[in-house]
């Protein structure tokens, strides 16, 4: 033992340990243990030395060495020592490896493929001799592959034997990790931060750079007849300070240091090597990258991107939603029928106008949309109403303004760095498409609840602000939801969110219409951001009528609904509407629903129920709800009375009978309707009249609110 502190470094020599006499190998390591009495912690360095079968140990407590040495003797000659923690270590040997507790001396077999040997190994060399008592000429009879042990991150290590291998914990217990797939036994093994490396023999002179956890080979280097690994002693306090390493040869050394790790990963990444460049972003500590996290992520959703060129639809949309893609970029990858205006797929053909087809549209079942043949039976008006209800470029605007900046990739966005082409030729359609539409539909639905952490559903304004100090992550977590950071100012930031939700909404609905039609009700009848255009075009053209009905009601379109269901209402044949639409029933149960606060809308779509069917019409306004009794009633009545008058006499004696209604106007104006209905009726001897005129007189002898000059002044005075 020399003295080689760096304040005096005169190398003197300190102490010789007479027992290591004929010793092959040692292994050293320093840790820090708290004391089992006091539990201060204290540096414990231990020295572990192979004495043909022996172990021998010394130990010492804070740079004091202890009198005690630990003797412990092993089945056969050790050959490599390495320690596996700070009380325990690995022996290799010809017939295999032994893990040793030194403190209490127990010693523990460690079972591995092929050489790496277990309970019952034998001694036995390569070529079929008996281990190291054999005697081989020219390398033909003892050859016995010298056992190899490195210590990898985390506390995990490699065992090689031959070409077998073994990865163990600390505790020499098997790790379910597959063998390095060897064609020669290394010469030596070692680990240089993050990577596993292997020297082949000196006649090759090739130095092997692994990746640990895929055991892909990402480099070779020629040393000529190099035959030694050197690596720093396990000192330092971090695992990557020492990771420059020296090879030599007889004559030569070299010392070998990597590039920078950002360089590393990009020229991975440019090769297409996803899995490779992801596993060494996940070993690579934080602080040796720019943007760790971000890289890693882009890594991911490129590796996504070829899983889905590749038609590996479960897998790609999986890894998109795991690492919370940006929406835009996934559904760009879908077909128009699917990404509308988005779609970055060339259409094969350009279809037909909807006018020219003529094969009929799926009806209200749980069918799958037939995308080739988008024709309707009522193909004259669905034109027209569409026509009639096109948008102005507000709500249809936002998905258009995905497109725009998106020309051309290689300007900097996000799939500009994807160089691997489209493994599978064709286009995106039939099955194919089927399956990656609801592989889409779960990515679709996690980002609709990303979403709803900051805004409301359906337009209700922000939850969470992106940039609040109370949500840390909020900003990560928001700007993940876009294809690029965002730098907007906070008033901004709303309408961005809008933008997005809109856009991944219409594309959750026309995906629900491409392969189960009767999900996208449960999407429309809650509060949401579908485009109205779009929803109006695709269920029109499966005649989903009653569901573009429940879209405009959750919308508040109540114009477009009832125009919708009085055009269905009115038609004249099954033939070109709905059956159960037929009629004015669903407009009547349309207006009921509608607050009194649309009392003019409610009074221009009663009209024509009124007319068809009065006594249901009526029921608009006489129903027993809270909507019902809190209309207007004055405009009620100016209403009916361009009807019919006997539609004002049943709606006032509604409303003074049995809501008891006081006001004078309204007992007046019944009063004149009773005298006006029964002077312009020639029908007095009907009993229809005569019971007329009693409601009139029981009327007008019970109310005390209506004006007797003025029913009596509503008489006429001509005697009929």
């Amino acid at each position: 033992l020399h003295d080689a502190l760096p304040i005096f470094q005169t190398y003197e020599l300190q102490e010789q340990l007479p027992k290591t006499k004929n010793a092959t190998t040692f292994a050293i390591t320093s840790n820090i243990v708290k004391d089992t009495t006091t539990g201060i912690p204290e540096i414990i360095s231990r020295l572990g030395v192979a004495v043909k079968r022996r172990l021998l140990v010394w130990s010492w407590h804070e740079s004091e060495l202890s009198p005690d040495i630990i003797e412990i003797t092993l089945a056969a000659s050790i050959r490599t020592l390495s320690w596996a923690s700070a009380t325990k270590i690995i022996c290799g040997m010809n017939s295999g490896y032994v893990i040793v507790d030194i403190l209490s001396q127990k010693i523990e077999d460690i079972v591995g493929p092929g050489a790496i040997g277990g309970p019952g190994a034998s001694d036995v060399g390569r070529f079929g001799g008996v281990g190291s008592t054999s005697m081989g000429y020219m390398g033909l009879g003892g050859y016995t592959p010298k056992p190899l042990i490195t210590r990898l991150k985390d506390g995990e290590i490699l065992l090689a034997k031959d070409i077998n291998s073994l990865f163990t914990d600390t505790a020499g217990k098997p790790l379910e990790k597959r063998q390095i797939p060897w064609q020669q036994a290394p010469e030596s093994i070692g680990y240089s931060y993050p990577y596993l490396l292997s020297l082949q023999p000196a006649l090759k002179g090739i130095l092997e750079i692994r990746n640990p956890e895929t055991l892909s080979v990402l480099q070779q280097v020629s040393l000529p007849s190099a035959s030694i690994l050197h690596f720093p002693p396990p000192t330092v306090s971090l695992s990557h300070a020492g990771k420059g390493f020296h090879v030599a040869s007889d004559r030569c050394i070299w010392r070998m240091d990597a590039t920078d790790y950002d360089s590393q990963i990009t020229e991975l990444v440019d090769g297409g090597q996803y899995d490779e460049a992801i596993t060494i972003l996940d070993t690579l500590e934080d602080a040796l990258l720019q943007d760790k996290d971000g890289r890693l992520r882009e890594i991911k959703m490129q590796k996504a991107q070829l899983l889905f060129d590749q038609r590996k639809y479960r897998a790609a949309l999986g890894l998109f939603t795991e690492v919370s893609a940006p929406p835009e970029r996934v559904i760009r990858l879908y077909p128009k029928v699917i990404a509308g205006s988005l779609s970055t797929i060339p259409d094969p053909e350009e279809p037909e106008e909807e006018g020219d087809h003529d094969e009929e549209g799926k009806g209200q079942d749980d069918q799958p949309a037939d995308i080739s043949t988008v024709g309707s039976p009522m193909k004259g008006f669905v034109n027209n109403f569409m026509k009639q209800h096109k948008k102005t470029p507000s709500d249809a605007a936002s998905i258009t303004s995905h497109k725009s900046g998106q020309k051309g990739d290689s300007d900097g966005s996000e799939t500009a760095s994807l160089k691997t082409k489209q493994v599978e030729d064709g286009p995106l359609e039939g099955k194919d498409l089927i399956s990656a539409v609801r592989e889409l539909n779960a990515f679709l639905v996690d980002t609709r609840t990303r979403l709803q952490r900051f805004i409301e559903p359906g337009g209700g304004g922000l939850k969470v602000h992106p940039g609040s100090a109370q949500n840390g992550t909020s900003r990560a977590a928001f700007e993940s939801l876009l294809v690029s950071p965002s730098s907007a100012a906070d008033t901004e930031v709303e309408q961005k969110l809008i933008e997005t939700a809109k856009l991944v909404d219409t594309t959750l609905f026309r995906a629900y219409m491409l392969v189960q039609p009767s999900l996208a009700g449960s999407l429309f009848r809650l509060p949401n951001f579908c485009e109205p255009d779009v929803v109006n075009e695709k269920l029109l053209e499966n005649n989903r009528y009653n569901d573009l009905v429940d879209f405009f009601h959750g919308k508040k379109l109540h114009r477009e609904a009832l125009e919708l269901l009085k055009r269905l209402g009115e038609a004249e044949t099954s033939e070109e509407s709905n059956p159960t639409l037929q009629g004015p029933q669903r407009t009547v149960g349309y207006l009921q629903n509608l607050q009194p606060d649309q009392i003019d809308l409610i009074l221009e779509f009663a009209e024509w129920p009124l007319q068809t069917d009065p006594d249901l019409g009526m029921e608009v306004f006489l129903a027993d709800t809270e909507n019902a009794e809190t209309l207007p009633r004055d405009k009620v009545v100016d209403f009916l009375e361009g009807i019919d008058t006997s539609l004002v006499v049943k709606y006032l004696e509604h409303v003074i009978n049995e809501l008891n209604d006081l006001t004078p106007s309204f007992h007046n104006r019944l009063a004149n309707a009773y005298i006006q209905g029964l002077s312009s009726r020639k029908d007095r001897d009907s009993e229809s009249w005569k019971t007329l005129m009693q409601q009139a007189l029981a009327f007008l002898r019970s109310s005390k609110q209506y004006s007797p000059l003025k029913a009596f002044g509503s008489i006429p005075r001509d005697g009929t």
